[in-house]
């Protein structure tokens, strides 16, 4: 390697939002039944999380060229799609933990499964959405860096 190259993920563009996914997608993991009830938003971060981790590993030869990476990366948005997706994830975290408190690991209670597939389908609706938003973007800034 290059003693000068440098990884996109040094830039500090996608470590918060690939910490964000992890740890929802542990919750998820974690609560064996609302598996179940949350699949496609296992599958969606399954799926972000490659191209933020091609996006992380994007090798740039120099210095002054990862400078610039790095702004256009901001002016074009992605910097900050990439964090509001971590964000969108922390909070998602937050929400399902408060939905499933009265559940434990092993089974989910019927209150919370009626909290999570009824009462809060549209806000699962509405993060899936986002996620998916984010995923098309990063891919689409993965593939034009790497041409």
């Amino acid at each position: 390697m290059d003693p000068f190259s440098i990884t996109a993920g040094a830039l500090g563009i996608t470590g918060f939002a690939i910490s964000s996914i992890v740890q929802l997608h542990d919750l998820i993991d974690s609560l064996a039944e609302a598996k179940t009830v949350v699949q496609d938003v296992a599958s969606n971060l399954e799926g972000i999380q490659r191209p933020l981790a091609a996006l992380d590993e994007l090798k740039i030869s120099n210095r002054a060229i990862a400078d610039g990476v790095k702004d256009d990366l901001i002016k074009t948005g992605i910097a900050e799609t990439v964090n509001n997706c971590g964000r969108a994830c922390d909070d998602f975290t937050k929400n399902l933990e408060k939905w499933t408190k009265h559940s434990s690991t092993a089974k989910i209670s019927l209150r919370d499964r009626l909290s999570v597939g009824i009462w809060n389908k549209e806000r699962i609706r509405t993060f899936r959405t986002q996620v998916q938003s984010c995923q098309a973007t990063v891919q689409l800034s993965v593939t034009s860096a790497q041409l």
